[in-house]
């Protein structure tokens, strides 16, 4: 799978992303590790700042012998075909979470990559922050004692956005798959992606997909998780984690937050509270920069695509049970 020397050449399918240009274009412009070198959008003109890297097509991307790797910043639905066409093509991939609409799609896409020796990585950026890998670590080493309970809640509204994707079942919609990983992925990160039981409720939209979905899972042993996911409730990015000897709080913007995540209150048992500084950095660029260091063979890519594909199994039980 190693391949190359120098900045890894990255091309862009969906340039005209909203997470693309905001988020991850800037980092890849900002990593000495990396190189956008073209870009193609289907549903309109590509932005003016990339225009001189257009590519005309998808298609024209995969076939460029310069790009060694492509980010896919695409609806759900469209991941499992520009995976596997990347995968013919050559290319490793960097794409978005969630990484199929469902743990079938998800375990194609690797497979393929896999047939193909080329690396396919889910574009969840949050574990790359400082704050959230602090506040995961602490749990897990005991600082907080025996942790019984992990609390996400990640909600925001669509409301006037009736034609965004997000909406449509056809692409993989519902709150569940947009941030379900966020809400629900400090507690996998502890305890991993199989609770023995899963409760699940969610509100349907008029399109069918699931607007809020809350979840309760049971890892046993005292552990348990909840989530709360949502296009439809105020605005709320919140993680909490409670342990026999503490519990810590991480307000928000808990999972996107990149650089104003720079503190966390730590809470002893007798209601004393500490608030705890920690760097504030970019996620999105440790991303790319940790991308393009598994694909030269620096270092392997922390989140292997065999345990996206669990993540999906999860979700899809939550969709079940719901």
């Amino acid at each position: 799978m190693v391949t190359g020397t120098g900045p890894l050449r990255i091309g862009l399918l969906g340039a005209r992303s909203w997470i693309a240009n905001e988020a991850v274009v800037p980092a890849i412009d900002a990593s000495p590790h990396c190189a956008l070198v073209a870009v193609a959008a289907a549903s309109g003109p590509v932005p003016d700042h990339l225009a001189h890297l257009d590519a005309a097509s998808y298609d024209a991307v995969l076939d460029d012998p310069r790009v060694e790797a492509v980010y896919l910043p695409l609806p759900n639905g469209m991941h499992r075909h520009w995976v596997e066409r990347a995968a013919s093509a050559g290319k490793h991939v960097l794409c978005e979470k969630p990484l199929g609409v469902d743990a079938a799609d998800a375990a194609a896409m690797a497979a393929s990559c896999d047939a193909a020796d080329v690396l396919l990585a889910e574009a969840w950026m949050t574990p790359f922050g400082t704050r959230w890998a602090e506040v995961v670590s602490l749990a897990a080493r005991g600082d907080l004692g025996d942790v019984r309970h992990v609390r996400g809640d990640f909600t925001f509204t669509l409301a006037g956005q009736p034609d965004n994707y997000r909406w449509d079942p056809a692409q993989g919609g519902g709150a569940l798959l947009d941030v379900g990983i966020y809400a629900l992925g400090a507690a996998v990160a502890l305890w991993g992606p199989e609770p023995l039981e899963v409760v699940a409720r969610s509100v349907p939209s008029d399109t069918g997909v699931d607007a809020t979905t809350s979840v309760w899972c049971d890892w046993g042993g005292g552990r348990t998780a909840s989530a709360l996911v949502s296009f439809e409730l105020p605005e709320c990015q919140r993680l909490e984690i409670v342990g026999t000897s503490g519990r810590v709080v991480v307000g928000g913007p808990a999972f996107t937050g990149g650089r104003l995540a720079g503190s966390y209150e730590r809470h002893g048992v007798d209601g004393d509270v500490e608030v705890v500084t920690t760097v504030a950095d970019d996620p999105y660029l440790a991303m790319v920069g940790a991308f393009a260091g598994a694909v030269r063979g620096t270092a392997p890519w922390p989140r292997p695509a065999g345990e996206s594909v669990a993540f999906a199994h999860l979700l899809d039980r939550v969709r079940t049970a719901a």
